[in-house]
């Protein structure tokens, strides 16, 4: 019974038993569950949306046309229409929820300007319902990178800080809509190499 019980230990304990599998997945089923869904035709279309919305930037807050202010707004709805055509296992949810969640704070206190209501605390508050959004899709499957998420915050709140000294540039929707825009061409040209690539490399049926 001693031999028993300890090759049951042994078993319970051992890297690689069932027993441990879901509190430690092993390697493949963790690359498997995180694995993102880009296909050159998606990363096509995807920079054409955002050569699209940087255009539509340009033309609006870029020309002043519409305030500056509404530029992360914009920025971060371009980028969700990029995420809705990948899917919810596809790129861009970080980035998207993170600027438009910040966004709609910016249009908020630039539009409404509510005289009781502090700008940072809204922009927080909106930022902290943008985490909470992306935390729900999460848990229905969306594939919503962390880092990516707090890289675009921290991003965004960086360029609002040193905005004072940067006067003429990141006070410039002109200066965002080219960033956007030369993502969207990376998107195209990326995409379009692996389609022609794809093409050239398929077997041939005889």
């Amino acid at each position: 019974m001693l031999h028993a019980a300890a090759a049951v230990r042994t078993e319970q304990v051992r890297p690689g038993s069932k027993a441990l599998m879901p509190l430690f997945p092993p390697d493949s089923a963790v690359s498997s569950s995180h694995s993102r869904l880009r296909s050159p035709g998606n990363r096509v279309v995807q920079g054409l949306l955002l050569s699209g919305g940087a255009a539509l930037l340009a033309a609006t807050a870029g020309a002043d046309r519409i305030p500056f202010y509404w530029t992360p707004l914009i920025l971060g709805l371009s980028y969700l229409v990029a995420a809705i055509v990948d899917g919810p296992r596809g790129g861009y949810w970080a980035t998207a929820l993170g600027l438009t969640g910040w966004g709609l704070a910016v249009v908020y206190i630039g539009d409404v300007r509510p005289p009781d209501v502090d700008p940072a605390g809204a922009y927080l508050a909106g930022v902290g319902l943008a985490a909470v959004v992306a935390a729900v899709l999460r848990r229905r499957g969306f594939l919503i990178s962390d880092l990516g998420f707090a890289a675009t915050v921290a991003a965004g709140g960086l360029a609002l800080a040193l905005t004072p000294r940067a006067s003429g540039t990141l006070d410039d929707a002109g200066t965002y809509a080219i960033a956007l825009g030369v993502v969207g061409v990376f998107n195209v040209v990326g995409g379009g190499y692996q389609l022609v690539r794809g093409r050239r490399f398929a077997p041939t049926q005889v």
